[in-house]
């Protein structure tokens, strides 16, 4: 993806184009301006590119939401959600995209899922235990739970296989009349009023389609509820499907999927608009922000982080976060 000659006040925090603005400004920045820094200089470590210390290294690279190792293995250390939807869109790329058998795609879906290794900071029980559950023949075909008297599971399915299911048979419906379905992409292009280019990464179809999982809550014990299909698009998706229809001048549809079925959304151009305009302010307050500030330290103190309230922050490394706190000003050890 080549950016050129990006103005100095952008480039100095390691910010080259904008996305999504859904995550909070602060952890946006602190991000691309203090965490991307560290991770370039673990993997030229890693790669031989620079002389340095390996285990260092390797360890900020284990302190991110996910990373390659320089064997090229992927190891991801977010969290059991993030994962099960990675491998519901391996399901669906491999079946629709690459026309690979239902049986031989679920496996290879699954042997993802089941990879599934979370952060040594994180409570790996309980992390291994929502995964096992989510392959659990626990459920009907329709998605009831089924046990027997002594409270056994007698079911036929998994949540996992069910979610699987109904993912690729929304993106058939959102995706109906296209002589063939591809898989993910890149958009790049100006955003009206910004210095900096903006980019979209869409799930299918050029941006025709998106697609979003829904887990049942209390799954580390016996008695999982199914999280129910959204109403309408969420905020957060509805900036996402604003930018590829910027970006594309196509109109993209969402789909929603659980063990229960499956919702598509298609927004109105009002919608769109709304949400482009929501972006399109982000950005530009982003980007004054990088104009005025002296420099990281500074950038960073002209935002709230919402340590407290904001999900950006719930499963990062603790070592980060007291980082994180560190740059703010809220700890002194």
């Amino acid at each position: 993806m080549g950016i050129k000659s990006n103005p100095t006040w952008a480039t100095r925090f390691n910010y080259n184009w904008h996305s999504n603005p859904s995550m909070p400004d602060s952890w946006v920045f602190f991000d691309k301006a203090v965490l991307r820094p560290k991770r370039n200089w673990a993997w030229q470590v890693l790669t031989g590119e620079i002389a340095g210390d390996t285990t260092e290294a390797q360890a900020v690279l284990e302190q991110s939401a996910h990373y390659k190792d320089y064997l090229g293995h992927t190891q991801y250390t977010d969290n059991p959600a993030m994962m099960s939807g990675r491998a519901v869109q391996h399901y669906t790329d491999t079946l629709l995209v690459n026309d690979m058998s239902p049986s031989d795609a679920f496996a290879d879906a699954l042997n993802l899922l089941n990879s599934f290794k979370g952060g040594k900071w994180r409570d790996q029980v309980k992390d291994k235990m929502i995964i096992e559950n989510r392959s659990r023949l626990a459920y009907t075909i329709e998605g009831k739970l089924s046990k027997d008297k002594q409270g056994i599971f007698t079911g036929s399915h998994s949540e996992f296989q069910l979610v699987c299911e109904n993912a690729a048979s929304g993106i058939r419906e959102a995706m109906a009349g296209a002589n063939k379905i591809d898989g993910e992409c890149e958009l790049f292009g100006p955003i009206p009023g910004c210095s900096l280019p903006y980019y979209g990464k869409p799930d299918y179809g050029l941006g025709r389609c998106e697609l979003k999982t829904q887990w049942d809550t209390a799954t580390d014990s016996d008695t999982p509820r199914a999280n129910s299909l959204p109403n309408a698009i969420k905020v957060p998706h509805m900036t996402q499907l604003a930018g590829y229809w910027h970006l594309s001048g196509i109109v993209p549809r969402i789909v929603y999927s659980n063990r229960l079925g499956y919702r598509v959304f298609e927004p109105t151009h009002e919608e769109l608009t709304w949400a482009l305009n929501n972006i399109i302010t982000a950005c530009k307050r982003r980007e004054k922000l990088m104009r005025v500030a002296d420099d990281v330290t500074d950038l960073l103190n002209l935002t709230d982080p919402h340590f407290a309230d904001s999900f950006a922050w719930r499963d990062v490394h603790p070592d980060v976060l007291h980082s994180a706190k560190k740059q703010w000003g809220l700890t002194n050890d």
